[in-house]
């Protein structure tokens, strides 16, 4: 079965659907985080084409609130096992993504770490977005190539020696 594809209207609709959900069953003064990767972050960063469509928001981390949610919405935390790919120091250089919610609050790694998961990933649709990451102009290659040769950020992602050697 074909699922239905949607662009930046459709994230931000699913995003604001998941905050009045959670508005409902939480107080208003606590906030409720996600992190999300993929075509959703790169369209809602504006790092991809504008015509750029998913079938889904790939979460790659969800505050326990969330998760029992993410599916109404086409969300998914498959992406979630990716997250030891990343680079050790990922979450410090986390951004937060253009959505107005009143307790949801939606991050991405940096453009380098989104980076990152393309290069790891490499389908001919990971292609197309590093393309266009690049040609944003918001793709710094200097700080890239700083952390993919910085041995503590990169190791992280090895399970032991053998793999790393």
């Amino acid at each position: 079965m074909l699922m239905d594809k949607f662009g930046k209207e459709g994230i931000l609709d699913r995003l604001t659907q998941l905050d009045d959900d959670l508005l409902s069953c939480i107080d208003n003064g606590r906030n409720v985080e996600i992190t999300i990767v993929g075509g959703s972050a790169l369209v809602l960063l504006e790092l991809s084409a504008e015509s750029r469509m998913t079938t889904d928001i790939d979460v790659m981390e969800a505050a326990l609130q969330a998760e029992a949610l993410l599916e109404r919405y086409d969300m998914n935390q498959h992406a979630t096992t990716f997250r030891f790919r990343l680079p050790e120091n990922w979450r410090g250089r986390r951004q937060r993504v253009p959505f107005d919610g009143v307790v949801l609050e939606v991050y991405a790694p940096s453009n380098e770490d989104l980076a990152i998961l393309k290069l790891d990933a490499y389908r001919p649709i990971d292609q197309a977005d590093l393309k266009e990451m690049v040609n944003s102009g918001r793709l710094d290659i200097n700080k890239l190539l700083a952390i993919v040769h910085d041995d503590v950020e990169i190791r992280v992602g090895f399970d032991d020696d053998a793999e790393w050697f």
